[in-house]
């Protein structure tokens, strides 16, 4: 039966850190970028372009064999076909920078999940320097960790905006702000894909620095603006028809996530639109697989409050801020959509 655990997926669940650390060792040492560029080296000469004795290597990629993200033939190895796409660091669709965020941020963060669950708050940002209470305020006291997170959080922006922008319709929006639109990723693809549409990213005044200094070197300042604030208390910009949720209804808990819809609908004229986009639960809760594996993250890192929740809470939050929902848009990537109008 196909919803039955086997032995090897359960020694794959029991030691998931191990498949982990084999898979950021392998990018970190460049073996699938040595083995991209030179498919069907051997041992020997994959220990002498990535540096490591004989040794160290025979584990590395015994490892990365077994988990097939390599593929070994005779004694020659070559990437597997989904390493080549997602995996190798030049590819247009690597996740290289989102397993980084994996590595340094996600990965200690949820050492302390257990306790995250005991308590019922972020126990791990307390691995992360700062008082605030959540990890995107306490990025601003490590300018590495926040490039760490802002290429992540780029690279996934990259992988759903071409989906977004072609699924969504944006005729007849003038002003769009994206609402924790980060450094500008959204915006960018957005703007190039709509040429009438001029975007504010609201965001923190850190944040805004880096989109702005995006929108600048992307030729697209004359449409793109930074509006810098807080999303619970600073006013919409001015002229807005249009806001937009990207990923950021995951972050919080559905009270919160209620409370910035309501504040949407207060700065949105009749007929404006809001548009929550991120993936979705099902709404059973048994699922999907990268859903699921998602939310720890929330609980026991970004605010303590936060999960990737299902398509029919967050309708029920539309509705409690006064929207009528008009569309649910499955996309790809377990990924959705849902537009409310006011």
């Amino acid at each position: 039966m196909t919803d039955q655990l086997g032995i090897d997926e359960l020694a794959l669940i029991a030691a998931g850190h191990s498949a982990f650390q084999l898979l950021w060792a392998g990018v970190e040492l460049g073996v699938f970028d040595v083995i991209s560029k030179n498919p069907g080296l051997t041992r020997a000469k994959i220990a002498e372009k990535i540096g490591l004795e004989a040794q160290p290597t025979r584990i590395l990629l015994t490892g990365l064999t077994a988990l097939k993200l390599l593929v070994k033939e005779a004694e020659q190895y070559r990437n597997a076909a989904i390493v080549e796409q997602l995996v190798v660091s030049d590819s247009p669709q690597s996740m290289v920078d989102i397993l980084g965020w994996q590595a340094h941020i996600v990965y200690p963060g949820e050492m302390d999940f257990l306790e995250s669950l005991r308590r019922n708050t972020n126990v791990g940002l307390s691995r992360f320097p700062g008082n605030e209470t959540n990890l995107y305020q306490r990025l601003a006291h490590d300018p590495v960790l926040e490039k760490v997170f802002h290429r992540a959080m780029s690279s996934l922006s990259r992988s759903a905006n071409a989906m977004l922008a072609k699924s969504v319709d944006f005729k007849g929006i003038s002003q769009l702000t994206d609402a924790g639109g980060g450094d500008g990723t959204n915006a960018i693809a957005l703007a190039r894909a709509h040429p009438n549409l001029r975007i504010a990213v609201f965001d923190a005044p850190s944040v805004c620095q880096l989109a702005q200094r995006n929108f600048e070197n992307a030729g697209l300042a004359d449409r793109l603006h930074a509006h810098p604030g807080n999303l619970f208390a600073t006013p919409f910009p001015s002229g807005t028809d249009c806001i937009l949720f990207a990923h950021m209804m995951t972050i919080w808990s559905l009270e919160k996530d209620t409370v910035l819809l309501t504040r949407a609908y207060e700065a949105l004229p009749a007929g404006g639109r809001v548009i929550i986009f991120n993936m979705m639960g099902n709404d059973d809760e048994d699922g999907p697989l990268a859903t699921a594996l998602g939310s720890p993250y929330f609980l026991s890192i970004a605010t303590g409050e936060g999960m990737l929740y299902s398509w029919r809470e967050y309708e029920t939050c539309l509705s409690k801020a006064g929207f009528k929902q008009t569309q649910r848009l499955a996309l790809p990537r377990n990924h959705g959509v849902l537009v409310g109008i006011k």
